[in-house]
């Protein structure tokens, strides 16, 4: 279950950071004199990123094994880089995107004016775009990830000397990347 969760949270993230730039790109393009609420590009953000924080957050409190164990031995799994951006920075970084969508969405429909709408839009999901753009473990990162993860291809875990503090195996295949 725990590499079915992963593949998806993997995919999805391409859907998402497409439909984040789309609705950024549509927010600059609104004219800031428009007083229409055509914010269709605004729910379908929505939709995509509560899906990316359902699945993440499946991932984070139960089927991973890195965040479950990081939860177990936390003080250990601060003083491990890798280990800490799985259990804090990645998911704190994805966190506020989820927050920065809603927000835009919110202040957008609350706006008293077209151009005060336009606005809150372009600020709100560019900074929710360029947050998710941040927090993804890209390759070529020491903690970096694959662009397109195969389900049914589980990559071989490597074995790397542990660190000082880490008293987990998990902890050095975390290092190293390869799950």
């Amino acid at each position: 279950m725990y590499i079915s969760v992963l593949t998806v949270h993997s995919w999805m993230r391409w859907v998402t950071l497409a439909i984040a730039a789309g609705t950024t790109i549509q927010a600059f393009r609104t004219p800031k004199d428009s007083v229409s609420r055509l914010y269709g590009w605004d729910r379908y953000l929505m939709l995509a990123v509560d899906l990316q924080a359902l699945f993440g957050l499946l991932l984070y409190f139960g089927l991973s094994p890195y965040t479950t164990e990081a939860m177990a031995n936390m003080s250990s799994a601060l003083k491990t880089p890798a280990v800490r951006y799985w259990a804090v920075m990645h998911a704190g970084g994805m966190f506020a995107a989820v927050i920065l969508v809603r927000m835009g969405r919110v202040l957008a429909l609350s706006a008293p004016s077209g151009a005060a709408a336009r606005s809150r839009r372009v600020v709100c999901f560019t900074l929710a775009t360029l947050v998710m753009l941040a927090a993804i473990p890209w390759p070529g990162l020491t903690i970096g990830r694959p662009l397109f993860r195969m389900g049914w291809r589980r990559v071989a875990a490597h074995t790397a000397p542990s660190t000082p503090g880490a008293q987990a195996d998990i902890f050095a295949v975390c290092r190293v990347g390869s799950v």
